[in-house]
């Protein structure tokens, strides 16, 4: 059959390849859009607008006819979920029944599109379009802020933005002339994609594809393209080359980005968003700090400081205090470029593997280890658990590995002598990391032993100045940590030493037996025999290293060195005036750092300086770059005007230029696909060859065209599309019907299928008198079975890792403001083919299992509401139970229950009544189920028997479709 086809295809050949070329461009969507005229049907009455004529001339064409038009209360419910994405209340239901006048509908449909529900309806299609979510994806899914962008999403559908300014304002919002915040607000579209921070991954690789899933979305949401088939190679049905994929790809890549960011939430570029009041509060910071900053500048400070410096090395550290470092001092090792003991001990180190190299440390040289480098300093420090000893030292530890500082362990199986080491590393920023510090004193492990560890990670990246003392009890609380000079708070992790710990092994810097070894710098190690005071520490800390910048045993004095050592002067050595100023200066910076933190950002696009050169990548790997190219777009389509800047904004307005033969018509598609199921073509996501031809061709190109005439307006396309006939029809299907179109696809009926996911929810929590209607603001957290993040969670030293419920109001909001973690999104709404947006969805999954059926009985969420809906119906719907069933029914579909339905409706009011006044326990857990309280005024037993009738209601088959 294949053969047979390629034969009848003309048997193409690469040698033909060219003309293949020819034929893809001429594919009817590669084409501008031409208005058609209108066409004249035989049934002249049926159509309200030009929408009916299309529909009605295939229609009679295949021999068909229209449906009646479905009752009022089936039409108000379709276009109010269909307008706003929640179910019209009974007074609606009714005042719209009472409204006789010929355009009561439109009149209807003109109040939902200018409600505020609105916007958050279409907004919904949206989010899985621009793959929104509340963290990052990747393995470590942390959270991240997004929700500002999609509360501008929101506001850009209620204020009626013509089409072709959204797609400008989210593609290069940033780029336009004097942007306003809003503006680059909407450039979020493009940064919504995952981020990744993992240790051990590569930048250049994640910035590739960060760049690549902008490609991808914006071609398929702009275009309806699958793009991202050229990455490797020329795409292998549409005429796009692997070269134009990254002309393409060159317009995204000139974002300010690092390849691995956001371990502390937003990654940059970013745009803060301060309150009104944070916003006058920094800048009567920021003016403090100018007006310090100008008291303290170098031309006040420094002639001070030139008159200090020349008598300060004697000052720093006098004779009495030099004289008290050297106490019961048993080994010291400078590390100034060798790894001699100056104690006098002559305990002199030797290295044992590797190539140790020397560089400027913090009290003139120190000596770094690349962890393959061991140096030993023999049987220094010998201490026993009696023995009192104290250890300094300056160390900055590399920032990607679990490391053993130095260690003097046997290796026995015992492991007695001690160690410290960092351990449970995290990410702290791009490349950096922190871990705790810990100290063992060991006799035989793990059953004899003490250990010490810091309750905050230390920072890898930066130098610290470390000191432990033990006071010889053997106890873990006779050892002290102190950081910079000052005590720092540690945890006891064991204490139950019982034996020796002097061992004869070498104490050793850069090994580890079991591990990783030691990759840093290391400076001024130094051992002793007593404990040392705090006062000596301080001076261990914050006064030797000025000792040595000032004696210039370093070298010429770099620029780090020269800050140190103002901070130093204005700290300790100079007037109390300007030390005060100093002191003020840096709590006003502390303010600034932490208002900083606490101002709300949003990720938006920002242009770098100096472009970043673009190749194209051989096989798509970012490491086998090939061509340099330019930012361009496809040959097959429209060519971008001579002269005109090739950046992001030349692109956003390429796109909605009226000659773009793909922008209007993808757009219109999905709205048809939103209001009838399927688009007109029903590939919305791929209008390329591979792609479904419409199934109405003119009546497409009619809509784009008339988009585009009435200046993208969307409002007035929404309006045209529900005020259709065609889209007023009844969804009954008779077999006929059924068997030559079973996807409605003519539309000789109207539209039926499950409601989406959200819409699903947001009606158990409208029916019940439960949902929150507020618009917009921080992402909340509704019920979803316990331990689920948890299962997923890389670590407890990153966010979005522990899942804790909302409370009170925003239990109830509406599902779009769910918390989306990519790695776990929100279940319930999964279950109803929900994606997880880790890339960009134009067509969303529809099914039919169990499962679903399970959920809208056991969730939490649903057996709540099925509560709230019975407490609606026994307070508001009378006082039979048949005018309470009517309501509740009422309610949940918008119309009154068949006399059949009400029978067994009834009877199973009965049955469960008669069980719940047997099994009060059994009433009373099932009223107790969510956080909504009961009403007292219900009997239990009452309660809880129509609370299983309203649970069978939302269950059934029309509460969560669209008829």
């Amino acid at each position: 059959a294949s053969l047979r086809r390629w034969i009848d295809e003309g048997a193409p050949w690469p040698d033909s390849a060219s003309n293949e070329s020819a034929k893809l461009e001429k594919h009817w969507a590669y084409t501008t859009p031409v208005s058609p005229a209108v066409p004249a049907t035989k049934d002249t009455k049926w159509p309200r607008n030009p929408i009916d004529n299309f529909i009605l001339a295939r229609l009679e064409r295949e021999g068909l006819k229209p449906s009646l038009e479905a009752d009022k209360a089936t039409l108000l419910r379709r276009i109010t979920y269909d307008l706003t994405g929640l179910p019209p209340t009974v007074a609606e239901i009714d005042s719209f029944l009472a409204d006789n006048s010929p355009d009561a509908y439109e009149k209807r449909v003109d109040q939902l599109l200018n409600s505020p529900r609105y916007g958050e309806r279409m907004a919904m299609q949206w989010l899985d379009l621009s793959r929104y979510a509340d963290t990052h994806g990747y393995h470590i899914d942390s959270h991240r802020d997004m929700w500002p962008w999609r509360d501008w999403v929101i506001n850009a559908f209620n204020r009626n933005l013509p089409y072709d300014r959204f797609t400008v304002e989210q593609l290069a919002g940033d780029l336009l002339p004097n942007a306003t915040l809003d503006q680059k607000i909407a450039s979020a579209f493009n940064r919504n994609h995952m981020i990744n921070f993992e240790g051990g991954a590569i930048p250049e690789e994640y910035q590739t594809e960060y760049v690549v899933d902008r490609v991808e979305t914006t071609s398929a949401v702009w275009m309806g393209m699958t793009m991202g088939c050229a990455r490797c190679h020329n795409h292998k049905y549409d005429p796009i080359t692997q070269k134009e994929f990254y002309r393409f790809f060159a317009f995204f890549n000139t974002v300010a980005e690092e390849g691995l960011d956001g371990r502390a939430g937003n990654a940059k570029p970013l745009m803060p968003l301060p309150s009104a009041e944070q916003k006058m509060r920094l800048e009567e910071l920021v003016a403090a700090i100018k007006v310090k900053e100008t008291q303290l500048s170098d031309k006040e400070v420094g002639p001070v400081q030139e008159t200090w410096e020349k008598t300060a090395l004697d000052k720093v550290i006098l004779g009495t205090a030099a004289a008290a470092h050297r106490k019961n001092l048993t080994a010291h090792y400078e590390l100034d470029g060798n790894f001699s003991d100056i104690s006098g001990g002559y305990q002199h180190g030797r290295t044992l593997k590797g190539d140790p190299t020397f560089g400027n440390g913090q009290v003139g040289k120190a000596v770094s280890f690349d962890g393959g480098t061991h140096v030993t300093f023999g049987n220094t420090g010998a201490f026993d658990r009696a023995d009192k000893f104290s250890m300094a030292v300056w160390l900055k530890g590399n920032s990607n590995t679990p490391i053993t500082l130095f260690q003097k362990i046997e290796n026995t199986e015992t492991r007695r002598g001690y160690e410290m080491l960092f351990d449970d590393l995290e990410l702290i920023g791009i490349q950096k990391r922190a871990a705790y510090l810990t100290i063992r004193l060991i006799s035989h492990w793990p059953d004899s032993a003490i250990q010490i560890r810091t309750k905050k990670r230390l920072a890898l990246g930066d130098w610290h100045h470390i000191v432990l003392t033990y006071d010889g009890t053997g106890k873990a609380a006779g050892l002290k940590l102190y950081l910079n000079g000052k005590p720092h708070d540690a945890e006891i992790v064991q204490d139950n030493l019982s034996g020796p710990v002097q061992t004869t092994a070498e104490l050793q810097i850069g090994n580890k037996q079991t591990g990783k070894s030691f990759k840093g710098q290391i400076d001024d190690l130094r051992l002793y025999d007593r404990t040392l005071a705090e006062a000596e520490i301080e001076q261990l800390a914050v006064h030797y290293p000025i000792q040595s910048i000032l004696s210039g045993v370093s070298g010429k004095r770099t620029k780090e060195e020269g800050e140190r050592l103002r901070e130093y002067f204005l700290t300790h050595a100079a007037s109390e005036s300007l030390t005060k100023q100093h002191a003020e200066l840096k709590a006003l910076k502390k303010q600034k750092e932490e208002l900083d933190k606490s101002i709300l950002s949003v990720m938006v696009m920002g242009e770098l300086e100096k472009p970043r050169e673009t190749f194209v990548l051989a096989r798509g790997d970012y490491r086998n770059k090939t061509e340099k190219v330019s930012a361009g777009v496809p040959a097959f389509l429209p060519s971008i005007s001579k002269g005109e800047p090739l950046n992001r904004l030349t692109l956003a307005k390429w796109l909605v230029d009226p000659g773009h033969p793909l922008t209007a018509r993808v757009a219109v598609n999905r709205y048809w696909q939103m209001y009838f199921g399927h688009g007109i073509v029903k590939t919305s996501e791929d209008f390329g060859t591979r792609g479904e031809t419409p199934v109405h061709p003119a009546l497409l190109d009619w809509l784009a065209t008339e988009f585009i005439r009435t200046k993208w307006d969307v409002r007035a396309m929404q309006r045209l599309i529900v005020t259709s006939a065609a889209y007023r029809q009844i969804s009954v299907v008779s077999p006929k019907l059924l068997e030559k179109d079973p996807e409605n696809r003519l539309l000789a009926r109207g539209p039926r299928f499950r409601l989406p996911a959200e819409m699903i929810r947001d009606n158990a929590l409208a029916a019940s008198g439960l949902l929150n209607a507020k618009v917009g603001g921080p992402s909340v957290f509704p019920y979803q079975p316990k331990g689920l993040w948890e299962e997923m969670a890389f670590g407890d030293g990153f966010t979005a890792q522990t899942y804790t419920p909302s409370t009170g109001r925003d239990l109830y909001r509406r599902s779009m403001y769910t918390f989306w973690k990519r790695t776990v999104p929100p279940p319930q709404l999964v279950t109803f083919d929900a994606p997880d947006r880790e890339k960009c969805t134009v067509r969303r999954a529809l099914t039919n299992t169990p499962l679903q059926a399970l959920v809208l009985m056991n969730d939490p969420t649903y057996v709540e509401a099925a509560r709230g809906l019975a407490e609606r119906a026994l307070g508001e719907g009378g006082k039979d139970p048949s005018s309470r069933i009517s309501y509740a029914f009422r309610l949940a579909t918008a119309r009154k229950p068949s006399v059949e339905e009400a029978r067994v409706l009834r009877g199973l009011l009965h049955q469960q009544l008669a069980h719940y006044r047997r099994d009060k326990k059994a009433a009373n857990e099932l009223l107790h189920v969510g956080d909504a309280p009961n009403d007292p005024k219900f009997d239990t037993a009452e309660l809880a028997a129509w609370t299983t009738v309203a649970s069978a209601i939302l269950n059934l088959d029309e509460t969560i479709t669209k008829e």
